[in-house]
């Protein structure tokens, strides 16, 4: 769901945090035509442009396999959502937008 933002409009910066190489896979099995930009918490954040998506990189722990639950990944889940929300606790970040989440 995430990559079909890489196609929409917004004046604002937006950030992904998530596995870079899982959104490249995706994005292949789907078709989906997006050129991924590292992170830079440094730089001043620019507007979104579409065919991209700005991606705060957290590696998973294991390969994620589409269909299939893998709880080697369910600290990766816990620690993109503290990236996100300390994003917002210092004003990094202005809001936090979550995916689906599956639980076994």
């Amino acid at each position: 769901m995430v990559l079909a933002l890489a196609n929409s409009e917004s004046n604002h910066q937006l950030v992904v945090c998530a596995d870079k190489q899982m959104l490249a896979e995706r994005a292949k099995h789907l078709g989906i035509d997006v050129d991924l930009i590292d992170y830079d918490a440094d730089a001043k954040p620019q507007p979104h442009t579409k065919g991209t998506l700005v991606v705060d990189h957290i590696p998973m722990a294991a390969p994620a396999v589409i269909g299939e639950l893998n709880e080697a990944n369910g600290h990766y889940v816990l620690k993109t959502l503290e990236r996100a929300a300390q994003g917002c606790l210092s004003d990094e970040f202005g809001a936090i937008v979550t995916g689906l989440c599956i639980k076994g």
